[in-house]
């Protein structure tokens, strides 16, 4: 009889664990408190291809927030290969739909594509639509690269 007992104890320890287990691993999945996994801005730079006397920077800005972004204004830093600073630029990402994507293109005159060894997503200088500032949406952009030239925020 004990012995039955000690079994079933077992088995209700060993599903409380894995139940405990799987309620941590949920927890941590979980956004931190006041903020959405949709609060978020995500800006790729999709493509870089020589255009002219230009290199045309292609971004995708997705917009998972609720609200939309009727403009944004970028500063970029463009770095060469030696990871000295070549120039700064202002980008404007104009009206975004909440929840929706975009693709903007951006030429810079006089710099060729395999020039570039890094882009820096320096500062938010504008961010409008309803409850937007600047510093909410840098927080809330993440940045990252499908090319061969970095890109970070």
């Amino acid at each position: 009889m004990s012995i039955e007992i000690g079994s079933r104890f077992s088995r209700w320890r060993a599903r409380a664990a894995g139940s405990l287990i799987a309620f941590g691993a949920l927890v941590a999945a979980l956004p931190a408190y006041g903020e959405t996994a949709a609060d978020s801005i995500a800006l790729e730079l999709n493509d870089a291809s020589a255009n002219a006397k230009a290199c045309r920077l292609s971004f995708v800005i997705a917009n998972g927030q609720s609200a939309a972004i009727d403009d944004m204004a970028l500063e970029l830093v463009l770095f060469d290969k030696d990871g000295r600073v070549e120039r700064f630029v202002v980008v404007r990402s104009g009206k975004v739909p909440a929840g929706k994507d975009r693709v903007r293109q951006f030429d810079i005159p006089e710099t060729g594509c395999a020039d570039i060894g890094r882009v820096l997503l320096n500062d938010v200088k504008e961010c409008a639509g309803a409850g937007l500032t600047p510093p909410l949406c840098s927080d809330r952009i993440k940045a990252s690269s499908r090319t061969a030239i970095g890109f970070e925020n």
